[in-house]
């Protein structure tokens, strides 16, 4: 087992294979020419023109499913390969590469493509368990150039006698409560070992797990690319071997953790396996199984050669680059300030805190997975340079910890936890976990909370409040606006998800946790609620019971009227809740909170965007405020006073209810 990365294997090997009297098959596979001629190419032999190389190109596009077809076509892949990295430079490394390649053929760059195109077919025809078997001594040293850019380079030979014993958790059993997503997929369990590019290493699992659709992948980096514009990287770099013995041979030209993974309702226990010709790379285990100290991590685990560092307790994991760790001191804490977040999300919608695999999985990329952000195992939302060096200490809020900037991580969190809402708030109170995580997990008080929850430090609950009743609708008693449109009130902003925040102000995290606790209970016995249009009054009604209070006031305030008043209201009585004197007293300040005139619309308007009113959409957001600001008066304020003055008065026709 042993890399060459830039040395081509001599050009009388390749000249060797087509020596007349030598024997040949009847049929050369297609592709064989095409490689042979772009080989000659590259080292120089035999150049070639602008129009043959975009023909090569093309046939090797056409005809790439068949690279994996035969010895003879794998090898000319290679060495193609290999003569590129060597006269040309690595791709991605290389002057015509280094910047990305545009997902739209553009002149100039053929070969690039055509190399691209080769390297990605390989990855995807060649490295199956069947080649490996058939074509291992074509295979075994066969690296990519490229990986010393993604996903790195690894600085030591792997010692192919040398064999690491670890455990891992082999149990994914059926999850409790509403499916999560991603939760069927594969568990990924890391093991702390790293396959070098170019080596064939050998996994060695008991009995219990072969045949039983475990698997072993080799690289973390598991999402497919090729929607991205502009190529970055290889589109597809992680590759998947099942374990259908008790050895099982993996390979990847690009090198990569080796991670096993588990099955949806396995449940085989903590386990040991061997891996015979990796490297080591670095490890925190926070597992309840296995806990890695300071001074093995300081010691020991920190200063593992493979580029690419695993995390992982029973509820958080994640990859991050090892340059950005080797000087990292404690993440020991860290692991258990993540731990502490993802209890605080677990417990907001009625979950278990520890699940069947990890809550939370991240990683970093060079480039987003999706176009925006998205959830996912992994959820990859932050890209990182590869040639960005950090002296072993990086400053990313990843290795802060949760509580240093994690609203787009939580909002997507959010997304994947799949929990019940009213109508119009799916991109609004998935915001709701972070100010969990905020507030309940590191004392940070609600306001801050609320307000960092989505990127603005500055609305508060009571600027929120104010936010909602200066608008039209307000003024008019309408509910908040939540067509799919740019009048949109609630998606991406706090006054759309306000009203839990306000419950906890009011009730407690606990009135929230019961009611979603609620939520799985009752699918757990078969009655299932619309994920994203959750039956109003039903919904404000099981709320209230979790509150021990009736919240229909607060949730019509912002923005959420009831369908049927009448029966709701009986339906409350019926239920034991009573009108809230909290409630009540609430209502009456933000009475107090509407802006009467233009200086205090001002004021309001300045305290949001303290970096000043501009210009925008007029229809929302700071734009609208940009519109708003020298029309506010004395009568809009009037008009919303004697709109929540009216709310008031249906809900406590004989004023403050008696109570706390």
């Amino acid at each position: 087992m042993r890399r060459a990365f830039l040395a081509p294997l001599p050009i009388v090997f390749v000249l060797a294979l087509s020596v007349p009297g030598s024997a040949q098959p009847e049929e050369e596979p297609e592709l064989i020419p095409t490689l042979r001629a772009l080989t000659d190419h590259v080292t120089g032999a035999a150049p070639l023109g602008e129009v043959q190389i975009r023909e090569h190109g093309k046939a090797i596009q056409e005809g790439i499913k068949g690279i994996g077809a035969s010895a003879e076509v794998v090898e000319a892949a290679i060495e193609l390969v290999r003569g590129y990295d060597a006269n040309v430079g690595a791709l991605f490394i290389n002057d015509a590469t280094s910047g990305g390649i545009p997902r739209k053929p553009e002149g100039g760059l053929e070969l690039h493509r055509a190399l691209l195109a080769v390297q990605q077919g390989l990855i995807d025809h060649a490295y199956t368990p069947e080649n490996l078997e058939r074509f291992g001594e074509i295979l075994d040293g066969a690296a990519f150039g490229t990986s010393a850019y993604f996903p790195g380079a690894v600085p030591e030979e792997a010692d192919p006698d040398a064999t690491h014993q670890v455990q891992i958790n082999a149990s994914h059993p059926p999850a409790w409560g509403i499916p999560v997503m991603y939760r069927e997929d594969p568990a990924r369990r890391p093991t702390g070992c790293y396959l070098a590019p170019g080596d064939i290493a050998t996994v060695t699992v008991p009995p219990e797990l072969v045949g039983q659709g475990f698997s072993v992948r080799v690289g973390a980096h598991s999402w497919d690319l090729s929607n991205k514009p502009r190529i970055l990287r290889l589109d597809r770099v992680s590759l998947v071997y099942p374990i259908d013995s008790a050895d099982t041979p993996v390979a990847n030209p690009l090198g990569g953790g080796i991670y096993i993974e588990v099955p949806y309702e396995a449940e085989q226990g903590v386990i040991t396996i061997e891996i015979r010709g990796a490297v080591r790379s670095p490890f925190l285990s926070a597992r309840s199984f296995d806990q890695t100290t300071l001074e093995e991590w300081r010691e020991v685990e920190r200063h593992h050669p493979g580029p690419w560092a695993d995390f992982e307790s029973d509820k958080f994991m994640m990859q991050v680059p090892t340059e950005w760790i080797y000087q990292h001191d404690d993440p020991v804490t860290l692991m258990g300030d993540w731990d502490t977040a993802l209890d605080c999300v677990s417990d907001l919608f009625g979950l278990p805190r520890t699940r069947s695999k990890t809550v939370l999985y991240l990683q970093v990329d060079v480039v987003l997975r999706g176009g925006a952000n998205f959830p996912g195992y992994p959820q990859s939302n932050f890209r990182y340079s590869p040639t960005k060096l950090t002296g072993g200490r990086s400053n990313h809020w990843i290795l802060r910890g949760p509580q240093h900037g994690g609203e787009i991580i939580f909002h997507e969190l959010g997304h994947s936890q799949l929990f019940t809402k009213f109508r119009g708030e799916v991109e609004a109170v998935v915001n709701l976990p972070y100010v969990s995580v905020l507030n309940k997990g590191f004392g940070v008080d609600l306001d801050t909370a609320f307000g960092r929850s989505f990127s603005n430090e500055s609305i508060s609950l009571d600027q929120a409040a104010i936010m909602w009743m200066v608008t039209q609708n307000f003024r008019d008693g309408k509910p908040m606006d939540i067509s799919n449109s740019e009048r949109n009130e609630v998606r991406y902003q706090h006054r759309g998800y306000g009203k839990y925040v306000e419950v906890v102000n009011l009730f407690g995290w606990e009135a929230l946790e019961d009611f979603w606790h609620s939520v799985q209970l009752d699918y757990l016995d078969g009655i299932e609620y619309p994920r994203n249009s959750d039956p109003t009054d039903s919904r404000i009604l099981r709320m209230s019971r979790a509150a021990g209070a009736d919240l229909t006031p607060l949730i019509h305030f912002w923005g959420v009227h009831p369908e049927d008043p009448e029966a709701l209201k009986r339906q409350m009585a019926e239920a034991g809740l009573q009108p809230s004197p909290l409630i009540h007293d609430r209502l009456l300040h933000y009475l107090t909170l509407i802006p009467m005139s233009g200086e205090e619309f001002a004021e309001h308007a300045h305290t949001i965007y303290p970096e000043g009113v501009r210009e925008g959409n007029p229809l929302y957001g700071v734009g609208w405020y940009h519109v708003w600001l020298p029309k506010y008066e004395e009568s809009h304020g009037r008009a919303a006073r004697a709109a929540l003055q009216d709310i008031i008065d249906t809900y406590f026709p004989e004023g403050r209810p008696e109570g706390p």
